[in-house]
């Protein structure tokens, strides 16, 4: 928690990955490191494999907060700070789990996959799978569902930046030049018209970044903003690309991709995914139905390999806020999940 591992900041994410190589190479795990434009990444097999049973997964770099989020703070039964739930206390159990396997560690067909790009670029994974060449038989990623429910679909995010022009003249001339920024707003402004409502189950639009200008008393000749739309299938997908375009053609503005994590749809009937289910309903006591992500997260990059992918994680919420928690019993219940399932699918 102590290390500020936001994405892009290496010296931390190069710390935080030592910490867990040292660990799990202690424990005899078989650790590889892999740099990709300076975001670094690990993962630790038991067997000298490509292809384990299982892969833990989880990324290591978080969303940027102010210098107390990292710092571990308790409240009655919930931790707080940055990355408790997104996604560094999945990290903790995953090392709680090689440590208690001990000795029997070397029975199992059994990986740990850690990243730290996910919240920006996302192409960690994808490299390691693609160009690396893993393909575990199922992977574990507790990076979505809510409270012990298994992902079912989860809405894509599309993100790219748009960007405007004008002609930049003294800031008391605005008639004899070009705001780009103004070009800008009326841009917005058709963009939120194509994603009015705010709601879990549609497509959502967010304006994330907003830059223009450089000084108080010039109109800008460029502006730029960078849009995160959610949205819920394929079809909604190839819609807010196609209408999106559209508006940006019509205000004379650039389009430019930045992040495309595509929806996922899980077939929690398949066998691995199922088994999965009935290790969290005997763990946790209580019923592992199917839900909604509104949230996208390394289950994509599975998905187009056609591997399955597990995602559910314990009682939490606040991620990417000030109030980022984790109920502390219910994260300790993720060890004993993992065993379960370990001992069914995983155990040689």
């Amino acid at each position: 928690m102590a290390l500020p591992t936001v994405s892009g900041n290496r010296a931390a994410s190069e710390e935080g990955l030592d910490l867990i190589g040292d660990f799990l190479a202690a424990r005899g795990l078989i650790v590889r490191r892999f740099d990709q434009d300076g975001f670094g990444a690990l993962v630790a097999t038991v067997r000298p494999t490509l292809s384990p049973a299982v892969m833990l997964t989880a990324h290591l770099d978080v969303v940027p907060g102010p210098e107390h989020l990292f710092t571990l703070k308790r409240d009655g039964d919930r931790v707080l700070g940055r990355g408790v739930f997104d996604m560094k206390g999945a990290i903790a159990a995953y090392l709680v789990l090689i440590d208690e396997l001990g000795p029997e560690l070397h029975r199992y067909d059994l990986g740990v996959m850690i990243t730290t790009d996910e919240e920006t670029r996302d192409l960690g994974v994808k490299m390691l799978l693609e160009g690396e060449g893993y393909r575990p038989r199922v992977a574990v990623l507790p990076d979505g569902g809510d409270d012990w429910q298994l992902e079912e679909v989860a809405k894509g995010a599309w993100r790219v930046r748009v960007s405007t022009y004008g002609v930049a003249v003294h800031g008391s001339r605005p008639w004899s030049g070009q705001s780009a920024s103004l070009k800008l707003l009326d841009l917005l402004t058709d963009i939120r018209q194509r994603f009015p409502v705010e709601e879990p189950h549609v497509d959502t639009l967010n304006v994330s970044f907003l830059r223009a200008g450089t000084a108080p008393n010039q109109l800008p000749d460029q502006a730029e903003a960078v849009l995160d739309i959610r949205v819920m299938g394929p079809d909604e997908l190839a819609a807010a690309e196609r209408d999106v375009a559209e508006i940006c053609r019509r205000h004379g503005a650039d389009l430019e991709l930045l992040v495309l994590f595509p929806p996922v749809r899980h077939d929690l009937t398949d066998p691995l995914l199922a088994e999965f289910a009935r290790s969290v309903e005997k763990v946790v006591g209580t019923p592992c139905g199917g839900c909604l992500s509104f949230g996208s997260s390394d289950a994509a990059q599975y998905a187009a390999v056609g591997v399955p992918c597990a995602v559910t994680r314990p009682r939490g919420g606040g991620h990417h806020g000030d109030e980022e928690w984790v109920d502390l019993a219910s994260l300790e219940l993720l060890v004993p999940v993992l065993r379960d399932y370990l001992d069914k699918v995983a155990l040689r």
